[in-house]
């Protein structure tokens, strides 16, 4: 979670907002909404949380369903990250191992495929 408060923090101002989305369909590791707002207040998340809902399947929240239905895949595991550019297009997703760390000014960070994905969009002018 801390990672993605530091993209948060990092380009918020140039129009990026990360959403996260709990599931319970990967072991049954995304909880309870009251779980969620206990990990909120742990990690001092601002970025906006959605309820414990399904992502993969047929019974897949809509966000969901949109993404596959635009090429990307079901996630394999939690943390599984998607890309959507100001246009509302489908750009990339990253599978949960990768991460970007939480140091800005670290080589880790600015070289990480994530990071500069995100860069290439924001850089794009505003539809």
């Amino acid at each position: 979670m801390a990672g993605l408060q530091v993209l948060e923090d990092q380009y918020k101002a140039q129009g990026l907002h990360v959403l996260s989305f709990f599931s319970n369909d990967f072991g049954n590791q995304g909880g309870t909404n009251g779980e969620i707002d206990d990990c909120t207040d742990q990690y001092m998340v601002t970025f906006d949380q959605f309820a414990t809902d399904k992502v993969k399947g047929a019974s897949a929240q809509p966000v969901f369903s949109w993404l596959f239905s635009q090429g990307a895949t079901d996630p394999a595991w939690n943390f599984h990250k998607y890309l959507v550019g100001r246009d509302g297009s489908f750009i990339q997703q990253w599978p949960s191992s990768t991460y970007w760390g939480e140091d800005p000014n670290s080589t880790n960070f600015k070289d990480n495929e994530v990071v500069k994905a995100i860069e290439a969009e924001i850089a794009k002018p505003a539809p």
